[in-house]
């Protein structure tokens, strides 16, 4: 047999030899890889009157707060991630809460810095979703809506990313900055069956003054407005319309609908 011809066959065999030598690391790669699994979470799914109350507040044009007011379920700590639209982009924050003394708060910059001081700002914030981890003695995990307004064109009228809820108000038109979010929870105790979102509504500047207000329920029944002035929930006098409830109600901090 020609040279040639065997150095080619030796050629061949060495490589198919090499070939079923390197095979294995690729079931490696697939083992590594089959071990990245990402955290599965079980968003909201501990009960409505164990979750704690959180509002998310405007504080100027480029800073919100986060604010914990209330921790039925105990536990030490709090991550979030607060997702928002600004423009067609999508962008984020993240950080933690300690829980030792409440409320608790947080500080969240609507831009980033340069580790220079450089700082760039978000415009055309539209809102977006607040994932809350809570961790000590006991764990859960929480995710809701939010909704933001610049209200440079004096607008009266807001409501909710869900569209389930509707406020109506000559007075908010002075409101710069506004912020409707689905809380988890609620503060205080309610009175009846709720059978609503709990929906907040906070702003740069004090609230006041009267609004009409539009809530969807998710049943019917004898349904009535609930809202909270910050120390105690009022109740106002409702029109029912099938699962809509609607209510003349005093500008405030939280609203929720209720059935006897």
């Amino acid at each position: 047999m020609p040279l040639i011809v065997v150095g080619v066959l030796v050629l061949l065999a060495v490589s198919f030899g090499i070939y079923k030598v390197t095979q294995k690391p690729v079931e490696v790669a697939e083992e590594t890889t089959a071990k990245k699994k990402t955290t599965i979470r079980n968003y909201n799914a501990i009960e409505v009157a164990e979750r704690p109350y959180i509002t998310i507040n405007p504080v100027d044009s480029r800073n919100l707060s986060i604010i914990i007011g209330e921790v039925k379920k105990e536990a030490e700590v709090v991550e979030y991630e607060l997702e928002y639209q600004t423009g067609t982009l999508v962008q984020g924050a993240f950080g933690e809460i300690d829980l030792g003394t409440l409320p608790a708060s947080e500080k969240i910059l609507l831009g980033s810095c340069s580790a220079g001081g450089s700082c760039t700002y978000h415009e055309n914030i539209k809102g977006g979703e607040l994932r809350a981890f809570f961790e000590g003695s006991n764990k859960y995990d929480l995710k809701s809506d939010w909704k933001y307004f610049e209200n440079t064109n004096k607008e009266t009228t807001f409501g909710s990313k869900d569209a389930f809820f509707k406020i109506k108000s000559e007075d908010l038109a002075t409101n710069r900055l506004l912020v409707i979010y689905n809380s988890p929870g609620y503060p205080g105790e309610l009175e009846g069956t709720l059978v609503s979102e709990i929906y907040t509504l906070t702003s740069s500047a004090s609230l006041s003054g009267t609004a009409e207000l539009t809530i969807r329920a998710r049943s019917e029944g004898d349904l009535t407005i609930m809202g909270w002035d910050g120390t105690e929930w009022q109740s106002f006098e409702t029109t029912v319309d099938g699962k809509s409830a609607t209510a003349t109600v005093d500008v405030l901090e939280a609203y929720v609908v209720t059935s006897k």
